[in-house]
């Protein structure tokens, strides 16, 4: 699939960036360009286009999309700017970027797993329209080939402060409605990410440490007794920071959805730890634990991952069968 040009028939074609060249900002720079939206990567690498081997079903496909380095103090202007990089790199990623979005006001759209990423944005650009996108969508890299898109699921699209105008959002939201996936917006959007941060401790700490694919946990009964311990502990943490009821069962409920629509993938994290690659336990285990912490509230099981996820060297380790 070729990169789509700014104007088409005459008419201006809206263009998105990309920062964050892993599995799920291809997987949207896909889904965009199907959309006539045109993309732009943002990278490491100094070169004008970049192109990647899609497979969705039993098609493979070619995406190009243009590309610039992502340090490069000319940036063109953007409808948006969707971060894809990991959730420990956000801040070093747009720093070099600081002043070009703040003078250009270019919407920031974050994808990353866990919590406290827009808190350090929000810090490094105090004006910036920054909106957030959970999705349980699903991809992973087929021995670094090709990106094979396997789960479809919902995106919950909004905001945690007051720094989007309404009418930024419903435009923003009809673009990504426009790519066929299932966008969702929200005015809660906080309880979405409380919910899925607890699917995050369940499926990516078990898999991780186990080193299999999502779906093998459905069937181990030790990988749910410990999905309710974390479940319990997070449930907890959970209500004291939402100030509302929680119904562990439906998190339960919602944790195994999430490993059966994604059972052939290896988890983010599980990935990291195979590669001996840091990982986001700071913002997913770490992040329910500080906060456990500053409600003391007793969070042992959730300790006890957090401790054993923050060592990938520990990564020679063999799988544990089911």
């Amino acid at each position: 699939m070729a990169s789509n040009s700014q104007i088409e028939n005459g008419k201006i074609l809206p263009t998105w960036g990309i920062l964050g060249a892993g599995a799920m900002g291809w997987l949207w720079t896909y889904y965009l360009q199907r959309a006539k939206i045109g993309t732009l990567l943002l990278q490491r690498q100094n070169t004008s286009y970049r192109e990647c081997i899609i497979q969705k079903d039993s098609i493979f496909e070619n995406c190009r999309t243009s590309a610039i380095k992502s340090d490069n103090p000319c940036l063109p202007a953007l409808d948006a700017l969707i971060i894809a990089t990991k959730a420990y790199s956000v801040r070093n990623a747009l720093l070099p970027l600081q002043e070009v979005l703040s003078s250009k006001q270019i919407p920031i759209i974050l994808l990353q797993n866990g919590l406290g990423v827009f808190e350090e944005v929000r810090q490094l650009l105090p004006e910036q329209p920054i909106l957030i996108l959970s999705t349980s969508n699903g991809a992973y890299w087929h021995e670094s080939a090709f990106l094979k898109l396997t789960g479809i699921g919902y995106s919950y699209f909004g905001t945690l402060d007051n720094s989007v105008p309404d009418s930024l959002k419903q435009v923003l939201l009809k673009q990504l409605k426009a790519t066929g996936l299932p966008v969702l917006f929200t005015d809660n959007i906080l309880k979405q990410l409380w919910e899925k941060l607890l699917v995050n401790c369940s499926i990516n700490s078990l898999s991780a440490l186990w080193l299999c694919r999502n779906g093998d946990l459905l069937d181990n009964r030790n990988s749910k007794q410990i999905w309710k311990r974390i479940v319990q502990e997070g449930v907890q943490v959970m209500r004291l920071e939402l100030h509302q009821e929680v119904e562990p069962s439906e998190i339960l409920t919602f944790i195994e959805q999430v490993a059966y629509k994604t059972s052939a993938n290896y988890s983010s994290m599980c990935e990291d730890r195979r590669r001996n690659r840091p990982n986001e336990v700071d913002y997913i285990q770490g992040y329910l634990v500080r906060k456990a912490h500053q409600h003391n509230v007793s969070v042992p099981t959730l300790e006890t991952l957090a401790e054993l996820l923050k060592f990938p060297e520990n990564s020679s380790l063999k799988p544990t069968p089911n």
